[in-house]
């Protein structure tokens, strides 16, 4: 028995994931602690939503025009994350613009009863750029740094792991009718977050940078302090670095945003699988992306980052081709889909964000961030209404131009490989 002790104590002191969760301090200990209050209930209701809409007679294009309206409000808020990050604190201001961004909205949600319902809610979740800005600088901004890669792995196996509570949401889904059961966990979402906004905020602390910048900003409008933004945007424009990340970034996030909302319709409609079955699918992906968190990830470091994001890209438009051809109600092929999937997006969405940060210049990597953010969904916000228009003649449609901006991005990684390749080398 003691041995067994021994054993134990020795692996937890050497598991540098268990050793940040037991020995961090501080605003990123009240960021990992709380965050399951969020992911949990988010990753029971966010498979269903597309469905939940279209049981409430929602039109494909009406669903694609919610996706464009929150792209359109993110857009903005995301421009004016920094300047109000730095005004208000970054403490109050995400307690503030999380309860806008997602308390309201889950009570829109749950209660919705037509398109406009949804639009209005799209509008106030649009406001969660602002605490996506603030609460990253809670996160890191007192952090040690040798913590900070414990720290992000921890979050990222949180949300993972929240997507084992799925299945209760199916078997729900399985017993009643998708509305009333969407209706419940909305209420049931609100209930949680709001409480998880309401402990985060007691438990942090502001940010010696927040309390600095909040002095200095007492006296400046708003707009006061987003001025020098156009000679920001000048330079990502004319910067063949930067073009390249917003290239890259822009149409992977098109091609997310075309699946998440669109791929739960499509297997409920052409393929004819029961409603129930649309949660273990991110069951399934999560099991696969702890994996290569965990087994393959550190084996890819000697790689550059050109190759694992041609394969990954490769590997999205194998899993689509097989999502298209898959027969009606045959439950497999969309699992083999989902693997496939979950396989590309471990390859390509670290490759794509460690390139995005070397891109991005350091000495202004708050105000380029921003700036990127906007740009790439200014440019996004057409795809969700276009993806929803073709959807409505054939719900294959928005499947088949994800594999052309898949064979986009290969081709621009492919044009841009020198570039690529010289990436994060050190200068002689």
């Amino acid at each position: 028995m003691d041995e067994v002790h021994v054993r134990k104590e020795k692996y937890m002191r050497n598991n540098p994931l268990i050793n940040t969760l037991l020995n961090i301090r501080g605003n990123p200990k009240a960021c990992i602690y709380t965050e399951p209050l969020w992911a949990i209930p988010f990753n029971l209701y966010i498979p269903f939503v597309s469905v939940y809409m279209s049981a409430l007679f929602l039109t494909d294009s009406q669903i694609g025009l919610v996706a464009s309206v929150s792209m359109f409000f993110m857009a903005i808020f995301a421009l004016l994350s920094g300047a109000v990050t730095d005004k208000l604190g970054r403490r109050l201001a995400t307690f503030i613009f999380d309860m806008l961004s997602w308390s309201i909205p889950c009570l829109l949600w749950a209660f919705s009863q037509n398109v406009w319902w949804f639009i209005v809610a799209a509008a106030f979740n649009g406001m969660m750029q602002i605490p996506n800005t603030s609460w990253m600088c809670l996160l890191v901004e007192d952090a040690e740094k040798h913590a900070l890669v414990g720290i992000f792995s921890l979050l990222h196996l949180i949300g993972q792991l929240s997507v084992i509570f799925a299945p209760i949401a199916a078997i729900m889904v399985g017993f009643y009718t998708i509305v009333p059961v969407m209706r419940v966990l909305y209420l049931i979402t609100f209930v949680a977050m709001t409480l998880k906004f309401i402990i985060f905020y007691k438990l942090s602390e502001e940010t010696e940078v927040g309390k600095v910048r909040k002095k200095e900003t007492a006296d400046m409008s708003i707009f006061k302090i987003m001025s020098g933004y156009g000679q920001i945007l000048r330079r990502v424009l004319v910067s063949r670095e930067m073009k390249l990340a917003f290239a890259i970034s822009a149409i992977l996030y098109i091609a997310t945003i075309i699946t998440s909302n669109f791929f739960g319709l499509y297997i409920t409609g052409p393929l004819m699988i029961p409603d129930q079955y649309l949660a273990y699918y991110p069951l399934v992906r999560s099991v696969v992306i702890v994996f290569f968190l965990f087994f393959v990830q550190s084996r890819l470091t000697r790689f550059r980052i050109k190759k694992p994001m041609l394969i990954g890209v490769v590997l999205f438009i194998a899993g689509h081709v097989i999502l298209l051809i898959s027969p009606h109600e045959n439950l497999i092929i969309p699992f083999v889909y989902i693997i496939i999937e979950a396989c590309a997006f471990s390859l390509v969405i670290p490759s794509k964000d460690s390139l995005v940060a070397m891109l991005i210049d350091r000495d202004e990597r708050a105000r380029i961030s921003s700036i990127m953010t906007f740009l790439v969904l200014c440019f996004s916000i057409p795809f969700g209404y276009l993806a929803g228009f073709i959807s409505d003649m054939d719900r294959r449609l928005p499947f088949l131009l994800n594999i052309g901006l898949f064979v986009l991005v290969f081709l621009v990684i492919l044009v841009s490989g020198k570039l690529m390749d010289n990436v994060g080398k050190e200068p002689n």
